[in-house]
């Protein structure tokens, strides 16, 4: 299998977008049938071309931020191909990175309770929570890969060429921002402190402006848009936890990445919900003792972890 099969099909057709407006691009053959493999093939790389040219209007209208001025890169060369099964406009316009599966991608993970700071090439920086797992390539360093858990995204901005979050095959794209990510199995968090977030970009994206979150609480599930409290973005470096009618599932999950636990929740649990500030300072079964009381559940520890047992009060 080549490098392009390694991903899914969607990643694969941004691949040959961004491959064919190489000035040295040769293997038309290669591009040939791959879209000849499948009607879908042709389809996402139809669809990959839109999100290049809606991108491309979005951050040519979108006001700058006040920062030190960018070198714009040389404009991308604009292709036409025509192929025997299938025929292809090739328009490629300055737009956003891909993470390159053929160039060696670099992953970086951290052990339950760590945190730990990533500063790529461009400026931006990634800080990562505990229980987290990072994809990237050193080429292309402003397309990351969310594998798993949390990470606060501090991005310095280029209009030219956006910083990409890609989580679950869901594309998300920066506009000067600082935003916090979750990926819990097939559920995603997305939360905004500054700037701007555009989900799914496309004809059906969400943008997502300071202090508004977006929950998707699996791949195929409807995306809910919240509110988010700025100050409260990422919160979690700083030993502190911030939720605004959040289900206890979801809190035991944050209680666990942080403090280096396994936490579960009982069915009775998982239905209760939770808005206050939770510290995490001291020793984690101190940060369980204060939680109990504000969360109504009695965290009972066994073999395999605590449990997040309901009491009569409920939480606050």
């Amino acid at each position: 299998m080549t490098a392009q099969e390694s991903g899914t099909i969607e990643e694969r057709a941004r691949l040959w977008a961004i491959r064919v407006q190489d000035p040295h691009f040769a293997d038309w053959d290669g591009f040939t049938a791959w879209l000849e493999q499948a009607p879908a093939h042709l389809a996402a790389y139809e669809a990959a071309l839109e999100d290049d040219r809606w991108t491309e209007d979005l951050f040519r209208s979108a006001p700058q931020p006040a920062a030190e001025p960018i070198a714009a890169p040389p404009s991308r060369r604009r292709w036409v191909f025509a192929g025997t099964a299938a025929a292809a406009l090739v328009v490629v316009a300055d737009g956003w990175a891909v993470l390159d599966r053929e160039s060696p991608v670099r992953e970086v993970a951290t052990a339950p309770g760590e945190h730990r700071t990533i500063a790529l090439a461009d400026g931006s920086r990634m800080i990562l929570n505990g229980a987290t797992r990072v994809a990237f390539s050193e080429s292309t360093p402003r397309a990351v890969e969310l594998v798993s858990g949390e990470a606060l995204f501090e991005i310095r901005h280029d209009a030219r060429n956006p910083f990409v979050v890609t989580v679950a095959g869901t594309r998300l794209v920066d506009a000067g921002t600082v935003f916090n990510v979750v990926r819990d199995g097939g559920a995603l968090d997305v939360a905004v402190a500054q700037g701007a977030v555009i989900y799914a970009p496309g004809k059906a994206q969400i943008r997502l402006d300071a202090g508004a979150g977006l929950s998707r609480a699996s791949d195929g599930a409807r995306p809910v848009v919240r509110k988010a409290s700025p100050d409260g973005v990422g919160g979690w470096q700083m030993g502190q936890l911030q939720y605004d009618d959040a289900t206890l599932a979801q809190v035991g999950r944050d209680l666990g990445r942080n403090l280096g636990l396994a936490i579960q929740g009982s069915d009775a649990a998982d239905r209760l919900h939770f808005t206050g500030t939770l510290v995490l300072t001291g020793p984690p079964e101190q940060v369980l003792a204060r939680a109990g009381p504000l969360l109504g559940v009695r965290f009972v520890r066994g073999k395999d972890g605590w449990t997040m047992a309901p009491t009569d009060a409920a939480p606050h």
